[in-house]
């Protein structure tokens, strides 16, 4: 009776095995060790379609587990990023003051320029929360009004001028009518590149580089 069952468990692995099955899903029907299903199937060759067929799912099964690892190293990012948001709090005066110094030495650093000595206090992105720092910095550090910024605005394409000007007067907070400079410039940023100007503003701009000249005093 035992033999007879075995036989059957053999006779059916075979039959599997025939019909393309892989070693794991035949396992799941026939419950036995690797090793035996190893003894009983090695005389089992296997057709062209159907080790194509056996390819084909490690294949599945390897992109299944790529994307589930994918997925729990983007929540495990997710994770760290909202419990090290919660470390800022709310910003300080000084914060914004020193956040906005920050951003603004870059931009000078990358132009290679002092020339907003002369021109006046401007900042150039693509990045929106880059902007409205450097807004928020203008509003509460400089003191200055809406009137008092105006905006240049660089796109890939005519075509694109519509979008854009939707997209920056959202994040700006500025009616889309404020938006009137429009440049068409060679770029990759999909709603372009922002501008911020602040009109006859070469005063603040030798304070901004009293204060960036400070902090290199104190490195």
């Amino acid at each position: 009776m035992v033999q007879y069952k075995i036989n059957q468990k053999k006779n059916m692995a075979i039959s599997l095995r025939r019909g393309g099955y892989s070693y794991s899903e035949i396992q799941k029907m026939v419950p036995v060790a690797k090793a035996t299903l190893s003894l009983w199937l090695k005389n089992e060759k296997m057709s062209e379609p159907q080790i194509k067929r056996l390819f084909q799912k490690k294949q599945e099964a390897m992109s299944r587990g790529l994307k589930t690892r994918k997925q729990n190293v983007r929540n495990a990012i997710e994770k760290i990023r909202e419990s090290s948001a919660k470390e800022i709090g709310s910003l300080s005066k000084r914060d914004v003051w020193l956040l906005g110094l920050a951003v603004y030495w870059r931009e000078r650093f990358l132009n290679k320029s002092d020339e907003d000595l002369i021109k006046g206090v401007r900042f150039t992105s693509s990045d929106p929360s880059l902007i409205k720092l450097f807004l928020k910095w203008l509003r509460e550090i400089g003191g200055l009004s809406n009137e008092e910024i105006v905006f240049d605005l660089f796109v890939k394409n005519r075509k694109a001028r519509a979008d854009c000007v939707k997209y920056w007067a959202a994040i700006t907070s500025y009616p889309a009518e404020d938006f009137t400079r429009v440049y068409v410039q060679k770029m990759k940023a999909k709603f372009g590149l922002l501008r911020v100007r602040v009109r006859a503003s070469s005063m603040l701009a030798r304070q901004v580089s009293g204060w960036i000249h400070g902090i290199e005093k104190e490195l």
